[in-house]
């Protein structure tokens, strides 16, 4: 099973502006910060990431669909984004 990281994205538009205020950013920036978190939960579950897609298990990819589907600003702290924010660069 294949998921696109771009269709997820639209799925969590709206948790993008409550992020962008939450760190201080732009939507932009949070739209790319959002868009590693998504990609680098998907390889923490062993699922592959290439080419803007999140391929594997037809079972392990839907469970992640869910698990990001459920995902809100608060899901996010100070330290992820540290993590995510200065291991690879969020800007514009």
């Amino acid at each position: 099973m294949k998921v696109s990281v771009s269709d997820l994205l639209r799925m969590k538009q709206n948790v993008i502006p409550g992020i962008a205020r939450k760190f201080r950013i732009s939507e932009r920036q949070a739209e790319n910060f959002l868009r590693i978190a998504i990609e680098e939960e998907a390889r923490s579950r062993r699922l592959n990431v290439s080419r803007g897609e999140v391929s594997g298990d037809d079972d392990a990819v839907s469970d992640f669909v869910k698990e990001v589907e459920r995902w809100s600003e608060r899901e996010f702290d100070e330290e992820d984004f540290e993590i995510l924010g200065y291991c690879r660069s969020i800007n514009e």
